[in-house]
């Protein structure tokens, strides 16, 4: 008995001993002293104002989707954020930089068309000048062929009209449900209808919209990639069709990443990703990016914790000219990758907008 207690005593020993060693191995502290002049730099993962000289960087909106922005033609910013499930908030910023007005809609965000600063209601034909005006009423839109009892010839006249005058298009694509079919007799052959397939136009003819029902063949006329373009809506990203996703951060000189500090190094475990894909390793260093931040003649000193992967380049992040790899906020599947930060301005306003994530914004002023 006495000898297979010390068997079992032995046998645990030598099992935490190999747990032991094998977490020292996937985790290794880096000895990475940080140089001085980086010692005052403040961490944005916990603090929502940061100063610097006469000018300050204030948290101004959070959103559980990707926030969407628009620059009206008097330079006032709309800001499109959803902060719960089916809440639809728009706000306004002045061009001094100050939140001047509201509008929120209850309703899924799938009824939501934000387009071009107009918002469009695509369940009750309804759209908001709201942005432009002011006026949180919202509009009936005029339907036209929504019964599609129009032959091609009106429908082709219709369509001329609209790439002729309207200043923007969105495209939209909806099914018609076929009557339900009466039982056949005993013995008949029943035919069942399909579903037909529809566009619909909502289009802009100076402030006025209109919603345009056809069976017409629009792809030519207004493919995918115009509809993109179209509902971009940020002020920090451009198309780019020979980048991934057909998005790219628009590099802002004002912003300078000076200093990685690697704190830790970490073997973690990444899934596969879906399907039949088998797991891999990746060699992950803990540790804190610091960043300056220029707005006319003061710097934002800035300090963020995150992962480096060293072996991928698919941030857009460099130091000295040099990509330093892969980085993101979380070791888990699927990553939370950071391509960059973003930054905008122009002369026509009295302040900047950054972001490190795009569920966030800042203001600067």
């Amino acid at each position: 008995m006495k000898m297979l207690y010390g068997f079992c005593t032995v046998a645990i020993i030598a099992l935490l001993t190999f747990v032991g060693v094998q977490f020292f191995k996937n985790q290794q502290t880096i000895s990475d002293d940080l140089p001085t002049e980086f010692s005052h730099y403040t961490s944005i993962d916990s603090s929502s104002v940061i100063k610097a000289g006469k000018v300050s960087m204030t948290l101004l909106l959070e959103s559980t989707e990707d926030i969407k922005t628009f620059l009206t033609p008097n330079n006032e910013v709309i800001v499109y954020t959803v902060p719960e499930k089916k809440t639809n908030s728009f706000y306004k910023i002045s061009r001094d930089g100050v939140l001047i007005d509201s509008l929120t809609l209850k309703c899924r965000q799938t009824d939501i068309a934000f387009v071009k600063g107009y918002v469009i209601d695509r369940k009750y034909h309804q759209y908001y000048k709201w942005g432009f005006d002011g006026n949180k009423e919202a509009v009936n839109i005029p339907l036209q062929n929504e019964r599609l009892d129009w032959d091609l010839k009106k429908q082709q006249e219709q369509l001329k009209v609209v790439k002729e005058k309207s200043t923007a298009v969105y495209v939209d694509y909806e099914t018609k449900t076929p009557e339900p079919i009466k039982p056949a007799a005993d013995g008949e052959i029943q035919a069942v209808p399909t579903m037909e397939t529809y566009t619909v136009l909502t289009y802009f003819v100076n402030d006025d919209c209109f919603r345009f029902f056809t069976t017409l063949d629009t792809d030519k006329d207004f493919p995918y990639s115009y509809t993109e373009k179209l509902l971009l809506n940020d002020l920090f990203k451009r198309i780019n069709t020979k980048v991934s996703g057909n998005k790219e951060i628009i590099k802002a000189p004002e912003i300078k990443y000076r200093y990685f500090q690697k704190l830790k190094l970490e073997k973690v475990r990444f899934s596969g990703g879906g399907g039949n894909a088998a797991p891999f390793d990746v060699m992950l260093f803990h540790g804190n990016l610091f960043t300056d931040v220029i707005y006319k003649t003061d710097t934002l000193k800035l300090k963020e914790f995150m992962y480096l992967d060293q072996k991928w380049h698919q941030s857009s992040i460099e130091i000295d000219g040099k990509n330093i790899g892969t980085l993101m906020k979380n070791k888990k599947q699927p990553p939370h990758d950071i391509d960059a930060y973003m930054y905008y301005t122009n002369p026509q306003i009295d302040y900047a907008l950054f972001t490190n994530n795009d569920k966030k914004l800042y203001l600067i002023k």
